[in-house]
């Protein structure tokens, strides 16, 4: 009878590492598959953010563009008043 006891608590010990080993690598398969979720997410917000600062590089060099383009026709408008004073 004692070593029927023993029988059952080995055997359950032995049983109970094994669900807890199924379960944490259930818990394991889980978690890689919530990082790559992750990941992915976080190399999407990266591509968003080389996007917002591809768009303000154009925004900055189309503006350095219109201030030249400014500076130019307040020039020209100079230089035809020149031209209309001195005529």
């Amino acid at each position: 009878m004692e070593n029927f006891r023993m029988i059952v608590m080995i055997v359950s010990f032995i049983v109970t590492m094994y669900v807890q080993h199924v379960n944490n690598t259930m818990q394991l398969a889980e978690l890689k598959e919530r990082c790559v979720k992750l990941e992915i997410r976080i190399q999407d917000q990266y591509d968003r953010i080389d996007a917002i600062k591809l768009d303000k590089a154009v925004f900055e060099a189309n503006m350095a563009q219109f201030t030249s383009i400014q500076a130019d026709l307040r020039e020209m408008r100079a230089d035809i008043k020149e031209l209309l004073h001195n005529h």
